[in-house]
């Protein structure tokens, strides 16, 4: 009688077994490695999709210590300067921008708050291109990189709440707003405008931001537009930057000599400006002469700057600034009620703005008094007042 297995049939049988088994057996590995990090690995992901955690988690990664052991990096620049100015008055001025470092692509494995955690960062390219970062450490509990992302997050919105974010029109896309620069909140008191001015225009634009379901109602747009009009030197551009710091709020500041700014362009920069924003137009006389370009870098049409604000594609919320100091040269079309809600003229100073100007660098009310009445009749700016004072007194009070 021969052995079982020294049979053909058998044989083949067994070794149809064995395929089956090893072709079963090739999945183990990666079985086990995924059960292995599904049970014992905890990972966090996020993608600069979501603007404001990817920033965030880049800005924490920063300003942690542990993060510093990499030694290769991915730099990420932020202006610092407060005016809206190029890049070269910037640096003239001594405003150079901060560099944000984090670790770079590829797998970074470091010793972080007393556990092993390992980042991996990847470069995505698609229609888009996007990064993912991605944080892992072992252990089933989410509870550590949740607080790691919570402590960025509450990093982040601190900085946020003590900053002001600048932002200008995209120069290498040209159809979005990227933040140009980060600077100090300013007081709405260190404007100091002519009685009740400043308050006025606050308490509108809160009134506007709570009007959002009774703009619904009326099927009105729920968009505002400003013009402030008056000589140079009136504090047209540090009460936008004040009335922004009051309410929170994003300042983008766009120019319309931008070789970037043309009647295709216009459309999308209007309908991407980040929610919660005050858009500034200054000096908008200077773009225009009879509705005809005033200079050749100006690519934009007077008719395609008119359909850009009244565009169905403008975002709703968005509060629109328009500073000028000709207000006589503007077209009426451009100011018109839907464009322009409320226009506000800021002059030269008169006796009661005088007082105040001299009690921001001397507190004597006497002398504030006698100096708002000398100096009323010479038509000065809040700037020319400031400026003079500050040679009299200097910058810092004794």
């Amino acid at each position: 009688m021969e052995p079982l297995l020294s049979s053909p049939a058998a044989q083949a049988a067994l070794l149809a077994a064995a395929g089956a088994l090893a072709f079963w057996l090739k999945d183990v590995p990666g079985l086990v490695m995924s059960w292995g990090k599904r049970f014992f690995i905890s990972t966090l992901t996020i993608d600069s999709r979501d603007e404001f955690l990817f920033s965030a988690l880049v800005e924490h990664m920063d300003a942690h210590p542990s993060l510093r052991q990499v030694n290769q990096f991915t730099a990420r620049s932020v202006r610092q300067g407060t005016a809206y100015q190029s890049l070269e008055e910037d640096l003239r001025a001594g405003q150079a921008p901060r560099a944000y470092l984090s670790p770079g692509e590829g797998l970074h494995i470091l010793w972080i708050d007393g556990r092993l955690v390992w980042i991996r960062r990847e470069l995505q390219v698609t229609q888009s291109v996007f990064e993912r970062i991605s944080l892992s450490h072992f252990g089933r509990s989410g509870g550590y990189l949740a607080a790691f992302l919570q402590r960025a997050i509450d990093a982040r919105a601190q900085r946020e709440s003590d900053t002001l974010s600048v932002f200008i029109p995209n120069p290498f896309h040209g159809g979005d707003w990227m933040r140009a620069r980060l600077g100090s909140r300013r007081p709405l008191a260190s404007v100091v405008l002519k009685a009740g001015q400043a308050e006025a225009l606050l308490a509108d634009l809160q009134r506007f931001y709570g009007a959002h379901e009774r703009y619904a109602e009326l099927g009105i747009p729920w968009r505002r537009g400003y013009l402030l009009y008056g000589p140079p030197g009136t504090g047209k551009t540090s009460l936008v930057t004040a009335l922004a710091s009051e309410l929170h709020l994003n300042v983008c500041t766009l120019s319309l000599a931008s070789p970037i700014v043309t009647d295709e362009k216009i459309h999308t920069l209007l309908a991407a400006v980040p929610q919660r924003s005050l858009l500034l137009i200054e000096d908008v006389d200077a773009f225009f002469r009879q509705r005809d370009a005033a200079h050749s870098q100006v690519k934009l049409s007077f008719s395609g700057f008119l359909n850009a604000l009244d565009g169905v594609a403008t975002q709703e919320g968005n509060v629109l600034f328009m500073t000028t100091n000709h207000a006589d040269r503007l077209d009426e079309a451009l100011i018109r009620a839907g464009r322009i809600d409320e226009r506000v003229e800021l002059g030269t100073c008169d006796v009661d703005q005088l007082r105040r100007l001299y009690l921001k660098f001397q507190p004597d009310d006497a002398a504030a008094r006698a100096y708002a009445a000398e100096t009323l009749g010479k038509s000065l700016s809040p700037a020319q007042v400031q400026g003079e004072l500050m040679r009299r007194f200097g910058a810092v009070r004794r």
